[in-house]
């Protein structure tokens, strides 16, 4: 790859013919390198794979990180190597199509179980240093599992725990689910609604449920 600094690397990618061809080439070369670094030294699940598979998946993720750093060359600033700033596209590429994909091979069974658990967590960790404070937790957690398991459709269900609990995208959920991120999003306005409905008739606000909590967050 020939060495460039980063006005280069602009003047290269931003103009046409040769040196913009040999440009993208060199970079999309760059990219497949580290993200098969990263798949094959950082990514113990994938240790069994043949390194074929490896390989290919790296040209794609190299591909698609290519254009995404081609979409965005407006919003790179300077305050890094070009290099270095294109390296987080196609990590960040890599690391969401890999959890797109545990995502899609775990049955709704198993996604409610873990969002169920991260909720559960909650209430144990750390411990409370007020033995009746760490109770209170305890008892709002069963009453929330409860409400959950009771109030909610399984749709809205999954949803709720896999967006608010375990961080995955409308867009994954409604992969999961097979409907839009709009529909998500109607369903875990419907959830909320059922929640906070249950939560205030056992008289509980925002501010009592966070003092709960005060010595976890």
């Amino acid at each position: 790859m020939v060495r460039r600094t980063n006005a280069e690397w602009l003047a290269a990618l931003q103009q046409s013919g040769k040196a913009q061809t040999e440009a993208y080439q060199d970079l999309r070369e760059y990219l497949r390198r580290v993200v098969l670094v990263y798949l094959r030294d950082r990514r113990p699940e994938l240790s069994r794979l043949p390194l074929g598979d490896l390989y290919e998946m790296a040209e794609d993720f190299a591909q698609n990180a290519l254009l995404a750093v081609l979409n965005n060359l407006s919003e790179f600033r300077g305050d890094a190597r070009f290099t270095t700033w294109a390296y987080r596209f196609v990590i960040n590429e890599a690391a969401a199509e890999l959890r797109r994909r545990q995502y899609r091979n775990m049955s709704l069974d198993q996604l409610l179980e873990e969002g169920t658990a991260v909720i559960q967590s909650l209430a144990a960790s750390p411990p409370s240093s007020d033995p009746g404070q760490a109770a209170a937790r305890q008892e709002f957690i069963q009453q929330l599992l409860e409400i959950i398991d009771e109030a909610l459709s399984e749709r809205q269900k999954t949803a709720v725990l896999a967006v608010h609990f375990q961080s995955m995208s409308m867009q994954e959920v409604a992969e999961i689910l097979e409907t839009t991120p709009n529909t998500v999003y109607k369903m875990l306005h419907d959830a909320r609604k059922k929640i906070k409905a249950r939560l205030i008739a056992l008289h509980l606000g925002p501010g009592d449920i966070l003092a709960l909590f005060d010595d976890v967050w």
